[in-house]
């Protein structure tokens, strides 16, 4: 029984980094992270209206905020919603730097700004499903985390926090697996801690 639990805290443990990644909108930027995925494009790309220095200066915000300069990144992003409030992006990635210093209702505010903007964006889904879980509110994350792999279904990151949720909170075994499963499909990588842990609960379901 100890094995088991430690297994599973082992697992929750080195996941947690998965909840709380980076949320970039510049792919070309971000390839070479694990979080944001290959044919993300932030939507200010394809808009004339943001200049290419402005593009430029967005993507030092990203850098910024994968290297942890909050400060630098949220400098960056607040300019970038001044500008252009009509777009998604910089509200988004405002919401992860407040997530990451712990100011849990600016996170909310600004994730709630990206949605009214872009209702299917989906990593603002995935980040206000995790606030929506620290908040206890389980069903209502469930209900993001569906919409966000709905609007991107190889987003690994909702995957596999769909199945977490499925596991640790609903207790409903088999859709934990299924979701695993697709989140492991999607990686370049393989990822032996979930791999054995998928092994764990199919065991689990045999015995019941």
């Amino acid at each position: 029984m100890k094995l088991v639990l430690s297994l599973k805290y082992k697992h929750i443990s080195f996941k947690i980094l998965v909840l709380t990644s980076l949320i970039s909108l510049f792919s070309c930027a971000q390839e070479q992270l694990k979080a944001p995925e290959s044919d993300l494009i932030d939507e200010s790309v394809k808009n004339k209206s943001v200049s290419k220095s402005e593009r430029e200066k967005y993507r030092s915000g990203i850098t910024a905020l994968y290297n942890n300069n909050l400060s630098k990144a949220q400098s960056i992003f607040s300019e970038f919603v001044r500008n252009k409030p009509e777009l998604a992006g910089g509200y988004t990635n405002l919401a992860l730097i407040h997530f990451k210093k712990k100011e849990y209702k600016k996170a909310l505010k600004h994730v709630n700004k990206a949605l009214k903007l872009n209702p299917k964006q989906a990593q603002a889904l995935n980040l206000r499903a995790q606030l929506f879980v620290m908040n206890g509110k389980i069903h209502e994350a469930k209900k993001d985390y569906l919409l966000a792999i709905k609007s991107k279904p190889k987003y690994a990151n909702a995957q596999y926090n769909l199945a977490l949720l499925y596991d640790i909170y609903l207790q409903e075994i088999k859709l934990a697996i299924k979701h695993y499963k697709t989140y492991l499909s999607l990686l370049k990588e393989k990822d032996l801690t979930t791999e054995e842990w998928i092994t764990h609960l199919e065991g689990t379901l045999k015995n019941d």
